[in-house]
């Protein structure tokens, strides 16, 4: 009988010991859900960047949406400064989709696009143009897979990205 609590105790101490949190997982080259998220407190917290944040963002496409959600509450995302880091972050994290994300998924916006639209619910419209011209660098950045030929063209002033997809 004592052999058999043991036996089950080695057992559920094995599945404890190999079961692994997620947030701490981390694809080959790539960063972890907390590296992400320290990043973003980092950055919110005391205004400035470091080399190794700028990394981190580019690395990470929609996770970094993710880690903002986690690690802002509403009224602090709802102040300039901080709606405006949020915006700069959120760029950071869409330079470079194709071929700096290695996770396929991150390289869409999805939850990108939800915080997009829940910061400008939440500071009243106020920052709508920053917003708009975000998300609009956000979808195309991530729109230029498999451009065949790839441009810019202007019309009355704007530039508009062109792509044929090939």
């Amino acid at each position: 009988m004592r052999g058999r609590y043991s036996f089950i105790c080695v057992v559920l101490l094995t599945f404890a010991a190999s079961a692994q949190d997620w947030q701490s997982c981390k694809p080959d080259g790539d960063y972890s859900f907390n590296d992400v998220k320290a990043a973003v407190s980092r950055v919110t917290s005391s205004g400035m960047w470091s080399g190794w944040d700028t990394k981190t963002f580019n690395r990470s496409g929609d996770l970094v949406a993710v880690a903002v959600l986690k690690s802002l509450d509403d009224r602090a995302m709802t102040s300039p400064e901080h709606a405006s880091l949020v915006l700069q972050i959120a760029r950071e994290a869409f330079q470079c989709p194709q071929n700096c994300v290695k996770v396929t998924d991150d390289r869409h916006p999805r939850v990108t696009l939800i915080l997009l639209e829940h910061l400008n619910e939440i500071t009243g419209g106020k920052m709508q143009a920053q917003i708009e011209e975000a998300k609009q660098f956000i979808v195309q950045q991530a729109g230029k897979d498999n451009c065949r030929i790839e441009g810019t063209v202007y019309e009355n002033g704007l530039p508009i990205h062109v792509c044929t997809k090939g």
